[in-house]
């Protein structure tokens, strides 16, 4: 399946996977590229990225998950958050496998095979390092803000040479916090708001599950969505086989509409 590719500044592209609809991000300076997450392993994201650029390419993960990071095979060394480095394990692993077992008895096997195939990450794949805190690209530098909530090691790219943040899952509509067990909904408020602060003077917040990015405005809202779950107003979700029942919690915001927030109890008491 081809990779769709479209400019959204000037040496910044958005890279989208036509069958799974996730996006990567190529950002050029004068003697690097950073590609921004790799996706779930489409062969025609590095025949993309070539097209683009003769530059040298940084590869770097917004986070470790498989839909972000199961190309990191094309690319040989890649940068992750130091939590999310798998010489850690890779919680991702071990969540799929619970749920793959309770589905085990319902799904042909073909079907539980690609699974497996999609959302298994090979730590072997590829050489880890963790991201350092500024990634100098040749007269345009991208800042590493870590950001745990979505994983531990999950983290934001910070251009400001477009006023874009690269926040891959960090920060969506459909937030799942259950994938980082850890994490609470009151303390990720508390996070946002100290980023909320310290990102003045972005605009615009590009997400991996959508082709068209956020306002920076909507920071306040999703804060605000956070701020206000409460343990009655969950709703049970049809996710089988984790530690906890994944339960889901809606906001309604008057400009960007619903905003769902998926956690384990525990997270939000």
């Amino acid at each position: 399946m081809r990779t769709a590719v479209k400019r959204i500044a000037e040496r910044t592209y958005m890279l989208t996977d036509r069958l799974t609809g996730v996006n990567q991000f190529l950002l050029e300076g004068e003697e690097k590229a950073l590609l921004i997450d790799t996706g779930y392993g489409t062969k025609s994201l590095p025949r993309a990225v070539k097209k683009l650029t003769s530059l040298p390419v940084i590869a770097v993960n917004t986070h470790l998950h498989p839909d972000h990071s199961n190309g990191n095979c094309f690319f040989g060394k890649v940068m992750v958050g130091e939590p999310d480095l798998p010489s850690h394990g890779v919680p991702s692993n071990e969540l799929f496998e619970g749920v793959a077992a309770a589905y085990r008895k319902s799904l042909l096997r073909p079907l539980m095979s690609f699974a497996r195939k999609l959302t298994l990450i090979d730590p072997s794949a590829a050489e880890y390092s963790p991201l350092p805190k500024m990634i100098d690209l040749g007269g345009r530098t991208v800042e590493v803000i870590p950001c745990p909530g979505h994983t531990a090691g999950s983290v934001l790219f910070c251009d400001p040479a477009t006023e874009g943040i690269f926040a891959g899952d960090a920060i969506n509509r459909e937030q799942w916090m259950f994938t980082c067990p850890a994490s609470t909904a009151k303390g990720y408020a508390e996070l946002w708001k100290g980023m909320q602060e310290r990102l003045t003077g972005y605009s615009t917040l590009w997400i991996s599950h959508s082709r068209k990015p956020l306002g920076f405005d909507f920071i306040g809202e999703f804060i605000c969505a956070l701020d206000t779950i409460k343990p009655e107003n969950g709703r049970p979700s049809k996710i089988k086989g984790t530690p906890e029942p994944v339960t889901f919690y809606e906001y309604a915001s008057e400009k960007y509409g619903r905003i769902r927030v998926w956690a384990y109890p525990s997270q939000v008491r």
